[in-house]
C-alpha cells in the first residue's frame, strides 16, 4: 500500500512539474494532474513490474549494462505509461512522441531521486 501511495505521489508531482520543463506537454490543472498521477501510479504498481520484466527480456543486452540498462528500461516503461495516461485521461497532452520520450526520461530521473531519498 505504501508503494502505491508513493508511486501515485511521484507520478502526480512529475506530471505537475514536467510541463514546466517541456513546452510540448500540457496538463489542464491540478485536479487533472492528480487524476493522471493516480492512474499512472496505479498502472505503475500493477503493470510496471510486468512491463519491466517483458522489456528486460526483449532488450536483454541493454539489461546487461547494469544500472544504466535498468534506467533505460525503466524509462521505456515510463514512456509507455505516460502515453497510456494521455490516451486514458483527458488532462494530459503531448505535442509529439519526442516530448513524451523526454518526459518519460525525466520522470525516471525523478523516480530514482525519490527512491534515493526515501
Amino acid at each position: 500500500m505504501v508503494q502505491l501511495i508513493a508511486s501515485i505521489v511521484a507520478f502526480a508531482v512529475g506530471i505537475l512539474f514536467l510541463p514546466m520543463v517541456f513546452s510540448g506537454m500540457r496538463v489542464r490543472g491540478t485536479s487533472s494532474a492528480l487524476q493522471s498521477g493516480a492512474v499512472g501510479g496505479a498502472l505503475s504498481v500493477l503493470l510496471g513490474k510486468v512491463l519491466l520484466t517483458v522489456l528486460t527480456l526483449i532488450f536483454f543486452p541493454i539489461a546487461l549494462l547494469g544500472p544504466l540498462g535498468a534506467f533505460i528500461i525503466q524509462s521505456l516503461v515510463n514512456i509507455g505509461l505516460l502515453l497510456g495516461i494521455s490516451r486514458v485521461t483527458d488532462g494530459v497532452e503531448f505535442d509529439g512522441i519526442k516530448t513524451a520520450v523526454w518526459a518519460g526520461i525525466a520522470l525516471t530521473v525523478l523516480q530514482f531521486v525519490v527512491r534515493l531519498v526515501g
